[in-house]
């Protein structure tokens, strides 16, 4: 028996397949595409609000560790280098909402910009 011949329904069928790929590819509606628009806004408005979070916990962290540095310096007679630690520790946390802010676009087509250019900037795979 040879089997390097198609028969004619086999030929319909993969045509009719191969159409109907190349339609969903070209017509996404075709494919019952949604919208994300509503959840590129949950999403900007949870890293909003995580942002206002920071900027409270920052200023916080930054005056205690302020604080206690000044404290250990004054009465317990440690060198800055001794204290150094939590100084640059608290200046990093403190400046997390900070870093979060220049991350985070003021509008959702600029986080677009922004992924087309880490997009093109990655090596493929």
């Amino acid at each position: 028996m040879d089997n390097t011949h198609a028969s004619p329904k086999q030929v319909i069928n993969a045509a009719a397949l191969a159409a109907v790929c190349v339609a969903l590819v070209a017509m996404p509606e075709l494919a019952f595409a949604q919208d994300v628009s509503g959840a590129s806004t949950r999403v900007n408005s949870f890293f909003t609000n995580l942002n206002g979070l920071l900027d409270v916990a920052s200023v916080a962290i930054v005056t205690i560790a302020v604080i206690f540095s000044g404290y250990q310096i004054a009465f317990n007679h440690k060198r800055i280098g001794d204290v150094a630690p939590v100084l640059i520790g608290g200046f990093l946390i403190g400046a997390a909402a900070q870093i979060t802010k220049m991350l985070l676009p003021e509008s959702v087509t600029s986080t677009s910009m922004l992924l087309e250019q880490v997009m093109t900037q990655m090596p493929y795979a």
